[in-house]
């Protein structure tokens, strides 16, 4: 591409691809003395993020992690973020190119090879996907067009596709999602003849949490990208009664707890990235 830099989103375009995967950001500078920061927010939609020639250092007590050139032009760093309860800062110095794959709830499943517990020690980390993905993966480059690139992204998925079959959890994120996160847990066992301690073990085996904090995750972040959606029209407590909170002061405890400012400070800062529904809080650095 002609461009010195660029973030631009992308939906998927094969068929199998677009059941597990809501989208994709290409994001890429060539310079050198790009300076950048950013927040990102807890979202249920956890993303797959791959560098190509850049050093990540995570610091996972401060939950930051800043991005340096690498040496080898043609590194390959893959992370994976499972962003449940607080915001989490990028730190971008020169030059990089990072893709980021979005998943749907229990995407990323179908392109493991092992459980989601096993394989993810920390909520943010490195991780290795299988080897043929990395192959396929090495012939992307930024400067190609995107719809070159983004050709190249999806043939590399879909070689390690694979079925990955839990009705009952998937059922039971589907009614936490559409009920915003207000529907019971007990109600959960009834609609689909499961006890609480075999969800619950479903949950921590193949989403790493429990069902209490997905719950407030989805209420979180589907109040967030109604209120930035829709910012010019509603207010907070519009946004709480759409979000299924008790009312506004729960909404904005709720929110104050995971962003640390409320929403009212918060809200004008946070930028929209593309069509979808990625949004950063840029900083000055």
């Amino acid at each position: 591409m002609e461009k010195s830099s660029y973030l631009i989103t992308r939906k998927p375009t094969h068929k199998l691809l677009k059941k597990q995967i809501a989208y994709y950001y290409f994001h890429a500078s060539t310079n050198e003395a790009h300076s950048d920061a950013f927040y990102f927010y807890p979202n249920y939609l956890h993303a797959l993020t791959i560098y190509k020639g850049s050093d990540v250092l995570i610091d996972q007590k401060s939950n930051n992690s800043s991005v340096k050139p690498a040496s080898d032009h043609d590194q390959l760093t893959t992370l994976y973020t499972i962003n449940l309860d607080t915001k989490m800062r990028v730190e971008i110095e020169g030059a990089f190119y990072k893709i980021g794959v979005v998943f749907y709830p229990l995407g990323f499943n179908h392109f493991i090879e092992q459980t989601l517990d096993l394989m993810m020690a920390q909520s943010f980390q490195k991780i290795n996907l299988n080897a043929v993905f990395t192959e396929r993966l090495a012939a992307i480059s930024q400067e190609q067009p995107i719809e070159e690139q983004l050709e190249i992204l999806e043939n590399a998925l879909l070689a390690i596709i694979k079925p990955f079959n839990q009705n009952t959890l998937q059922k039971a994120i589907k009614e936490i999602v559409l009920s915003n996160g207000a529907i019971r847990v007990e109600e959960l066992e009834k609609l689909l003849l499961v006890s609480r301690k075999t969800l619950l073990r479903l949950f921590k085996k193949h989403t790493c949490t429990t069902i209490e904090e997905y719950k407030r995750i989805v209420m979180f972040r589907n109040s967030l990208n109604y209120a930035l959606q829709n910012k010019e029209l509603v207010n907070l407590t519009d946004v709480a009664l759409y979000s299924m909170y008790y009312d506004q002061s729960h909404f904005i405890k709720h929110f104050k707890s995971i962003t640390e400012e409320s929403p009212k400070t918060l809200l004008p800062k946070i930028v929209q990235i593309g069509n979808e529904d990625l949004y950063w809080r840029f900083l000055e650095v």
